[in-house]
C-alpha cells in the first residue's frame, strides 16, 4: 500500500509539474521570472526544501541556521531555484539566438582545448547559479554532451525533463541507469556532465567541505582516475540581468587519488560559494549525515 501511495503522489506532482509548466510557458519571462519570486516568497516558510536550503547556506555562513543571514541568504536562493524552473519550463521556446547573448562566457577554451584531444571530458557544476543556462548553452554548442540526471519518478516526469533539457541538443540519462551510455560518450570523446554537490544514487562518501564532514557524490572523480580523462568545473551566476558562466581549466587526474581530485573540486566550489553564498539553491542538507552513511 505504502509503494502504491508513492506511486500515486509521484503522479499527482507530475500533474502539477505539467500545469506549472504549462503556464510558464505562456507568460514573458519578465513575468514569468516575477511571478515565480512570489510564490517562492509565499512558500519560503511552508516547504521542507526551503529547510534544506538554509541548513546548506548556514553552513556556508558559518552561522546557524535560525540566524537572520541565513534566512536572508536562503530566501535569495529559493527565488533563484523558481527561477531556475522558468527557464527550464521555457527552454523549448527560447531559440539560442534570443537567450543567449546575454551570457558572459570565461574560460570556453579550456572546454575546446581538452575536446580536441579526443580523449573524453568529465564536466562538472553543482545546484548552483542559473544552471539551465549553463546546460543549454552546452547543448547549443554543437559540443557531444551527456548529461547524467536524477532518476526522478514516475518515468513520464524524467521523460518531460528530458524534453526540455534536450530543447537545444542535450541528452539525458538517468544517474541510475547503464554505465556503457557513458563510456560510449568518453569513448568517442564527448562531454559527459556530473553534479558535485548531491549524490542522488546513494553511492557517495563523506568528505570535508568547508571544514566540516559532508555526503558528496565522488563518481566523477573515480571515472576520471580510471580513465585518466580531465575534470573540467564550470558554474552558472546570475549577475543583473545577465549570466556569467565560468569554466575552470581541466583538473587531470595524472598521479592523484580520487580523495585528492575531489579535494581539488570542492576547493574551487568552495571560493565560488563563498563569493556568492545565495546562488546555491540545493535543498539536500549534505551535512546532515545519516548514521548509516558514516562508513
Amino acid at each position: 500500500m505504502r509503494g502504491a501511495g508513492s506511486e500515486a503522489l509521484a503522479w499527482m506532482v507530475y500533474g502539477l509539474f505539467r500545469g506549472i509548466g504549462a503556464v510558464a510557458q505562456a507568460l514573458p519571462p519578465r513575468i514569468a521570472y516575477a511571478l515565480a519570486a512570489r510564490l517562492a516568497d509565499l512558500g519560503y516558510p511552508l516547504l521542507p526544501s526551503a529547510t534544506g536550503l538554509r541548513d546548506n547556506l548556514a553552513h556556508v555562513l558559518g552561522t546557524s541556521p535560525e540566524d537572520p543571514a541565513a534566512h536572508q541568504a536562503a530566501r535569495k536562493a529559493f527565488r533563484l531555484l523558481w527561477q531556475n524552473y522558468v527557464d527550464l519550463f521555457q527552454a523549448p521556446r527560447r531559440p539560442p539566438s534570443r537567450w543567449f547573448p546575454s551570457i558572459q562566457i570565461e574560460g570556453w577554451k579550456h572546454l575546446e582545448e581538452v575536446w580536441r584531444i579526443g580523449r573524453g571530458v568529465i564536466a562538472v557544476s553543482a545546484h548552483y547559479g542559473p544552471l539551465e543556462w549553463g546546460l543549454q548553452f552546452l547543448g547549443a554548442s554543437g559540443l557531444p554532451t551527456l548529461v547524467v540526471a536524477e532518476a526522478v519518478r514516475p518515468p513520464a516526469m524524467f521523460h518531460y525533463l528530458c524534453r526540455l533539457r534536450g530543447a537545444h541538443g542535450l541528452r539525458l540519462i538517468p544517474a541510475d541507469g547503464a554505465l556503457r551510455e557513458i563510456f560510449r560518450t568518453l569513448q568517442q570523446g564527448g562531454i559527459v556532465a556530473l553534479a558535485l554537490d548531491r549524490d542522488t544514487t546513494g553511492s557517495g562518501r563523506v568528505y570535508s567541505f568547508l571544514g566540516e564532514a559532508a555526503w558528496l557524490p565522488d563518481g566523477y572523480a573515480e571515472l576520471a582516475v580510471r580513465r585518466g580523462i580531465p575534470v573540467l568545473p564550470a558554474f552558472a551566476r546570475r549577475e543583473g540581468k545577465g549570466v556569467r558562466l565560468r569554466i575552470w581549466p581541466p583538473l587531470w587526474p595524472a598521479g592523484t587519488s580520487r580523495e585528492d581530485l575531489v579535494a581539488r573540486v570542492l576547493e574551487i566550489f568552495a571560493g565560488v560559494l563563498r563569493e556568492a553564498p545565495d546562488q546555491w539553491v540545493l535543498t539536500t542538507p549534505i551535512w546532515r549525515i545519516p548514521s548509516r552513511r558514516s562508513r
